[in-house]
């Protein structure tokens, strides 16, 4: 697990002994790893460009300056191993908190996690070079009506799909005459894949969101309204998802890396997972709210949620409880920890934690780092639908297993 340091966000320069900003010392720790991001980068993203970017990010969202330094790293570190720069648009690095078992009892830690886009995802199927084009589009209600409908889908053994969309500047359909969202990719040879989802799938998507999901309520029974981008820009989403579920069946440049060119990125991971580590880490700090990270949208959420003070024995095993979606009242009782086991894993996650369990024990009996390698890469869709709690257990399991390899 991360531990974060007292010097992390107080410390002192030999010269000067002034103490650095968070942002400071973030610029101090990227330009440290300059050699490890360009063995990694491919050739046409200058590794200073990515460290600006990586700063500009932390510049724009502020979370993260609180986020323990060597997470941060490892986030920038996966992000330049998949040749996408965090600028939000090809990838984000994001703050979420993850609560760990200390001799203080049950504390939040702040993390960054690295979450590619759905454009960086395009970027890396165009550079295969087996795919010479991919865009997404929404098809709205009244292009279906009439008798000659703007949009034709055909399934069978000559696949059809044709959009005519309504181009008249008068024209202005809302979010709720979406109907369905396609993806079109084009291959070198000429042959088209498509990939199309119907309204009631993109809804089972978003209703996977903590923030956008409709129908909500808290633990009082009071609806709770969406909000985020689910709300704000839903047609975006929407094609996010259908591309999404597209990428599972294209391929990727991430497919085909060479082993000498994988050597040199499991070298690069392992030296920055060692980032700082001749200072002593202290305890986790305590936070008092924590902040639910939304996998699907990158949001970070305000929730509070009250720490138990010590872990309930095996006799005395709470049922588990909705999650709570607002903000505890001064005059509320607190709630009791959500009963979980050794994956920290909730009874509604037990889809999530049986194939989490796969990847974990997978983990644990592979024997070569190529195969590791190939084993992260196949993870790398499922995790990013996995809640933090339980993609953070598989990807420290990952880590161990490198360490392991790395010392034969």
């Amino acid at each position: 697990m991360f531990a974060r340091s007292s010097q992390m966000n107080d410390p002192t320069t030999a010269t000067t002994g002034k103490a650095l900003k968070p942002l400071e010392i973030m610029r101090a720790d990227l330009e440290l790893r300059a050699e490890e991001f360009k063995m990694v980068l491919p050739s046409h993203i200058n590794p200073a460009k990515f460290q600006r970017t990586a700063l500009t990010a932390a510049q724009a969202n502020t979370a993260l300056q609180s986020c323990d330094r060597r997470s941060f790293i490892t986030a920038c570190m996966k992000a330049a191993q998949d040749g996408l720069l965090p600028d939000g648009r090809e990838a984000a690095i994001v703050p979420f908190n993850t609560r760990v078992k200390t001799a203080k009892g049950w504390q939040s830690l702040k993390l960054a996690q690295y979450m590619p886009m759905v454009w960086g995802l395009r970027k890396k199927i165009l550079q295969s070079g087996e795919i010479t084009d991919l865009f997404a589009s929404v098809v709205y209600r009244q292009e279906l009506e009439g008798e000659n409908p703007r949009f034709i889908y055909e399934e069978g053994a000559n696949r059809t799909l044709r959009h005519r969309p309504i181009l008249d500047p008068d024209f202005a359909p809302t979010d709720d005459d979406i109907v369905l969202a396609y993806s079109v990719a084009t291959f070198a040879n000429g042959y088209q894949s498509f990939e199309v989802m119907r309204r009631h799938e993109i809804n089972a998507v978003r209703d996977t969101s903590q923030t956008g999901a409709e129908g909500k309520t808290d633990n009082k029974g009071n609806p709770i309204n969406p909000k985020g981008p689910w709300v704000d820009w839903f047609a975006e989403m929407a094609k996010k998802t259908v591309v999404r579920r597209h990428s599972k069946t294209l391929p990727q440049s991430g497919d085909i890396i060479a082993d000498v060119e994988a050597d040199d990125m499991d070298f690069a991971a392992k030296s920055a997972a060692a980032l700082l580590d001749s200072r002593a880490p202290d305890e986790p700090e305590n936070i008092e709210e924590e902040e639910r990270f939304d996998p699907d949208t990158g949001e970070v959420i305000d929730t509070a949620e009250d720490t138990p003070k010590d872990e309930p024995k095996p006799d005395e095993k709470k049922a588990p409880e909705a999650p709570s979606h607002v903000d505890a009242s001064d005059n509320d009782p607190p709630e009791a920890e959500p009963e979980r086991d050794e994956l920290g894993v909730t009874i509604d996650d037990a889809e999530h934690k049986a194939l989490a369990e796969e990847y974990i024990g997978r983990a644990k009996s592979v024997e070569f780092l190529a195969d590791l390698r190939k084993l992260q890469r196949d993870a790398e869709m499922d995790l990013a639908q996995m809640p933090e709690h339980i993609s953070a257990c598989v990807d420290t399991e990952f880590e161990h297993a490198r360490e392991r390899l790395t010392k034969k």
